[in-house]
């Protein structure tokens, strides 16, 4: 008995780590996180941070995002945001403090897939995991909305 409980706990250590997704991801008519990634995939100095999102059916347009950086990253002006096509994306990027603001001139409609490239992602913290706590503000209201949270591994 003793062994089929060490089996299974061991067993459930070695899973647990490889989830199929690292971010918060939620199904509906919220906005919300498909996946994120970091390239390199190691524990380079400078790298890029891209945040996949999506706009499901049902959803109001969404007209800002806002990216709360992690303390341990400096994030420079270099960022593109591209819809599932590969299409660029008109927005217009500013970074206040710790989070970045992206402000669309057109509003982004239902049923859109973004990638967001956080390029040029400088590193001064050392850290295996940094999260980003993502939030959209919708065309017609100025509440800002939390939509989740986008987690980067690092090995």
């Amino acid at each position: 008995m003793r062994t089929l409980i060490f089996s299974t706990a061991v067993a459930l250590v070695l899973v647990a780590p490889f989830s199929a997704s690292y971010a918060s991801a939620r199904t509906g008519s919220t906005p919300h996180i498909d996946g994120s990634v970091q390239f390199p995939q190691n524990k380079s100095r400078i790298v890029r941070h891209t945040i996949r999102l999506h706009i499901p059916q049902g959803s109001s347009p969404l007209s800002q995002l806002i990216i709360a950086v992690p303390e341990g990253l400096v994030v420079s002006n270099n960022i593109t945001l591209k819809e599932k096509s590969e299409r660029e994306i008109n927005a217009n990027f500013s970074i206040i403090g710790n989070k970045v603001i992206v402000n669309f001139p057109q509003p982004v409609t239902p049923e859109s897939k973004l990638e967001l490239d956080l390029n040029n992602v400088r590193r001064r913290g050392t850290s295996n995991a940094w999260l980003y706590q993502i939030s959209a503000k919708f065309v017609g209201t100025d509440r800002e909305m939390p939509i989740g949270i986008a987690r980067l591994r690092v090995y």
